[in-house]
């Protein structure tokens, strides 16, 4: 019992982890053979995890890793199990040769199909070891909050990601893909608590920090629907110039949600024509969504009218952006009760500055929140451009002839 301890002091292999040494006992091989068992046109993959494996190349055997878990029978809901017991068998026994950022994504995509309570069990078991690098850490965090909602332990997962929101944004020089990460699980909690407005804000944060070609195929239409229908039923929500030009919302194309394209594009435009008619074509499609039929008179309408307030103000010359109230009620479709109140809440929401003159009855508006430029404002921009240059020319000509020779020469 004594001579472990003199063993121990003067073993050259005292430093290694012997947790890592124990891991390794584990032979990965027969966990592959079972892989080429199970999906004999999957051979070749396997054949090349076995060879980076068996020659030590584990970037390489991380990156084939990654691609054979995105072959389509491993992300079927069914093959939970299956993923379970490859991780377990093949993946877990490497994880101190792998990359410990890459091993982290590894957990999450094994987890993805495993029932939240039971995937938060199985990630626990390497948060000591996460910890040890500030990005793999960081990482972990974002998975960890992502099994908690999924958990419904939502508390839990907001105080975590209060806390590694404020660590992220105070450090310096943090990757691309864990802001990624951190965005798509605080997306994932504010859809979980009914906050739309903040749901949009951080889907639009997390794909400015994804390329398209990291979000599955299958997944991209339901993610543009939910990201385009949550800025239409967030009342302070108007940046729909931003959404529109996000290249997911081609996935929208050809799918179940095409017609939500219509109606993202009313309110990017500020057009009620273009409102009217996607409401009309699209009114089964809108009734069948709950959030939409529920929101549509308070709050998509009165958004609408906001819109097109704000486009009709954009299109006039800087200088005469005089409103009368009668131009207002019928541009924007509201009474002529309801126009002041229109006008005051644009004005809160920040979408212009200015004042309202009771006796003249006009909106002077001095400031319009500055829109998206697509090719319709952009050759709006250059018919005023155009004026402005040919008045320019009439000035210098005036001038001219108002000038004296003698001071011409």
């Amino acid at each position: 019992a004594q001579a472990a301890p003199r063993l121990a002091a003067h073993c050259p292999f005292r430093s290694i982890d012997c947790s890592a040494m124990a891991a390794m006992d584990v032979d990965p091989i027969p966990a592959l053979e079972a892989q080429k068992k199970a999906h004999p046109d999957l051979a070749a993959k396997v054949d090349e995890l076995q060879q980076f494996f068996s020659q030590k190349l584990y970037h390489q055997l991380t990156q084939a890793l990654f691609v054979y878990l995105a072959s389509p029978p491993l992300v079927a809901p069914s093959a939970a199990a299956e993923l379970a017991d490859l991780f377990d068998n093949f993946i877990k026994p490497l994880e101190n040769k792998l990359d410990k950022v890459k091993f982290v994504q590894l957990l999450s995509i094994i987890t993805k199909s495993q029932p939240a309570d039971k995937a938060l069990e199985l990630i626990m078991a390497f948060e000591a070891s996460a910890a040890k690098l500030r990005e793999s850490n960081y990482m972990f965090q974002a998975l960890k909050a992502e099994k908690q909602i999924g958990a419904g332990q939502l508390d839990s997962a907001k105080e975590l990601l209060d806390t590694l929101s404020k660590e992220i944004a105070d450090a310096y020089e943090v990757d691309a893909l864990i802001q990624s990460q951190l965005h798509k699980t605080n997306a994932l909690l504010w859809k979980a608590l009914g906050r739309p407005q903040d749901f949009f804000k951080s889907s639009i944060l997390y794909l400015s920090y994804t390329p398209l070609t990291s979000i599955p195929v299958e997944e991209r239409p339901h993610l543009a629907f939910e990201i385009g229908v949550s800025a239409l039923i967030a009342p302070e929500e108007f940046e729909f110039g931003e959404l529109i030009q996000q290249e997911l919302l081609e996935s929208l194309q050809g799918s179940e949600h095409e017609w939500l394209k219509d109606l993202l594009q009313a309110f990017s435009e500020g057009q009620f024509s273009l409102y009217d008619a996607a409401c009309s074509s699209h009114k089964a499609k809108i009734d069948a969504t709950p959030e939409l039929k529920s929101n549509l008179d308070t709050v998509l309408r009165p958004k609408m009218a906001a819109l097109a307030l704000l486009e009709l103000a954009f299109r006039k010359p800087k200088k005469q952006r005089r409103l009368t109230f009668a131009e207002i009620v019928e541009h924007c479709r509201v009474g002529a009760k309801e126009m002041e109140f229109l006008v005051m809440k644009a004005m809160c929401g920040k979408l212009i500055r200015g004042q309202i003159d009771e006796v003249e009855q006009l909106v002077i508006i001095t400031w319009c929140k500055p829109r998206i430029l697509d090719m319709t404002r952009i050759d709006l921009m250059r018919e005023r451009m155009d004026a402005w240059a040919g008045q320019s020319d009439l000035l210098l000509k005036h001038l001219e002839e108002m000038t004296p020779e003698l001071l011409v020469a």
